[in-house]
């Protein structure tokens, strides 16, 4: 089944641009040659107009307000019928500090898609813990707009995904005996809730997307749909077809995998087509 399009989400650590850096990035999205792409943790608006002499074909958006992070969103000119950009505030969740989340509802062959990129409140605590069910649910709230709109129950198409910082909850402190919910139980209550919602996670070529100090790794990345959207299968994992790409440190070892972590991010990028 041929492509309708493709899309790729990426958190780029701290990103503030720079010319060495920004080749680095630059040259990690190119070989992958998305419809649409977002950079989270942009902390430059500058990086902008350096993203547009890498990506001439491309234009682009980026959400703004008090926050230092931004998420910064580029599609591919001529490839849809229309494209509309929306920051969505109330992805802001209680947090001022918190990106909005960033809406690109797109037009292809006569369908519409929206692919809501979110970056999450980071963290264990029980304030970030309930931000980040605070967030969920606004995208049942979301979909359920989208259903409306579309015409009913499963009509409408959308995409969420981003680095939604499935990392658990430690209460009352920050420490392992404090554990009450582990990253992975966060992740299934994700998938269950994404069910209920009528959407499904999509199957990922690695689980982590994350590397910290210590070789500690994290599952913090995701991709949700709606049910009725079909997507490319990318490859095999343990039997199994997967439709997420992941591409960075998982493919690298030794100092190859240091030196991405170091210079260019932490996170590994999504990748996925639409069929």
């Amino acid at each position: 089944m041929r492509a309708k399009f493709s899309f790729l989400s990426w958190n780029v650590e701290h990103f503030k641009g720079g010319a060495d850096r920004l080749k680095r990035v630059a040259a990690h999205i190119k070989p992958q040659n998305p419809d649409i792409f977002g950079l989270l943790e942009v902390e430059n608006a500058d990086v902008l107009a350096l993203m547009r002499d890498h990506f001439p074909d491309y234009d682009f958006a980026v959400t703004d307000g008090p926050e230092v992070q931004e998420i910064l969103l580029g599609w591919r000119r001529g490839k849809f019928e229309q494209a509309v950009f929306t920051q969505k505030r109330e992805f802001k969740a209680y947090n001022p500090a918190l990106r909005p989340g960033a809406l690109l509802s797109v037009r292809l062959q006569g369908a519409y898609y929206n692919l809501l990129y979110l970056h999450t409140d980071s963290g264990p605590d029980a304030p970030a813990f309930g931000n980040r069910a605070e967030m969920f649910a606004k995208i049942g709230k979301m979909k359920a707009a989208i259903d409306g709109i579309a015409g009913g129950p499963g009509k409408g198409n959308l995409i969420v995904l981003g680095d939604l910082n499935t990392m658990g909850l430690l209460y009352p402190g920050t420490v392992k005996k404090d554990r009450r919910v582990s990253g992975e139980e966060e992740v299934a209550a994700l998938g269950a809730f994404a069910e209920m919602m009528n959407m499904k996670p999509l199957a990922k070529e690695f689980d982590a997307t994350w590397h910290g100090s210590g070789n500690k790794t994290s599952a913090l990345d995701h991709v949700l749909a709606s049910q009725p959207l079909n997507f490319t299968e990318l490859g095999k994992r343990d039997g199994k077809p997967f439709q997420v790409r992941v591409r960075g440190w998982n493919q690298l070892t030794g100092p190859a995998r240091d030196k991405f972590l170091a210079e260019i991010s932490d996170h590994s990028s999504l990748f996925a087509q639409v069929a």
